[in-house]
């Protein structure tokens, strides 16, 4: 999914241009996976600080490397996207609109009342069209992770989109937001960026970047932005985040019944289910919307409704101290 994420825009530029944020510990894999990418252009985060120090730091390069006039594409690495020319048409769109001095994200057309998303809401007021058809209209305000209810209301309104997480704005445009809004991050940023490409870049970076603020950034900086664009697209997309999101994705993918089968599966009277066996031969009778994921450690059982809930497992597994299995 990281190369297919970085096929997906090379098409708009050059791959010295596209640069990856990560968890240090996967730096080098991240290196040899995408080895047209320059040495430096991968960035290990010695901890996990959220998205806001991650997007701001990068900006902060950026501005280093590129100039403030550069635009840059925020985008996760674990998106599935079916349409990939629309999705770069959008993007396209999306980079006029951030020349115009606004940070423009990518909305979802929702078909469903999914409460594992945030929601953006947009005002109708257009801000900018191209000849396929898409336009860039204004956000009204971002809305967390809604209750069932909540959802099915924002469907039925018309006027909201899921929010995929990615952005797009001039390298000036988001440094001038976090100047503004986060402005205890600069200090660090400025050390670190300094460092960049020179021999003390390591320590530097181990250093200072566990002092910033864990923050995720539609929280310090989407949300509280002032000139804010969404383009919306219906592109088959898919953030993959739970096994229910896998089960989708295997039906765009051409599963033929209800039931999306990863490895060895017999089943009788079983229906809207997902089954995950790459060893064992798992077998079912009777079932109805559950996911069964078998591996050699661990057996999880649950229903198709509840895979955004798997974390509390995970949490439980934590304080019990059974640290192998997570």
């Amino acid at each position: 999914m990281l190369q297919q994420t970085a096929a997906r825009v090379t098409p708009l530029t050059h791959a010295d241009r596209v640069f990856v944020i990560t968890n240090g510990t996967y730096a080098h894999t991240v290196r040899e996976q995408l080895p047209e990418l320059p040495p430096n252009n991968v960035v290990g985060e010695p901890v996990g600080r959220d998205s806001a120090p991650a997007i701001g730091l990068m900006a902060a390069i950026l501005e280093k490397k590129l100039g403030p006039d550069a635009v840059m594409i925020v985008l996760p690495a674990d998106h599935a996207i079916k349409d990939d020319e629309g999705f770069r048409d959008a993007l396209r769109l999306a980079v006029h609109t951030a020349n115009l001095g606004y940070l423009v994200t990518i909305g979802i057309v929702p078909d469903r009342p999914e409460t594992g998303f945030g929601y953006i809401q947009h005002s109708g007021d257009v801000l900018a069209e191209d000849e396929t058809g898409l336009s860039a209209v204004a956000v009204q305000r971002f809305h967390e992770k809604p209750t069932h209810e909540t959802a099915l209301e924002y469907l039925s309104q018309g006027s909201f989109y899921w929010n995929a997480g990615m952005y797009i704005s001039t390298v000036a445009t988001m440094r001038s937001l976090f100047k503004t809004h986060l402005p205890s991050y600069e200090p660090t940023f400025a050390k670190i960026t300094a460092a960049y490409g020179t021999d003390e870049w390591d320590l530097v970076l181990s250093e200072e970047f566990p002092t910033l603020e864990k923050l995720s950034f539609d929280y310090g900086i989407a949300e509280k932005a002032d000139r804010v664009a969404v383009v919306a697209v219906d592109i088959g997309w898919n953030d993959v985040g739970s096994w229910a999101r896998l089960a989708d994705l295997l039906k765009i993918e051409g599963q033929q019944d209800s039931n999306s089968i990863i490895g060895n599966h017999v089943g009788i009277e079983t229906s809207n289910s997902l089954v995950y066996s790459p060893n064992r031969l798992v077998v079912t009778l009777g079932i109805d919307g559950l996911v069964v994921v078998d591996t050699p450690d661990v057996l999880l059982i649950c229903p198709m409704d509840r895979t955004e809930e798997i974390k509390k497992i995970v949490d439980t597994l934590r304080e019990q101290g059974k640290h192998d299995l997570l």
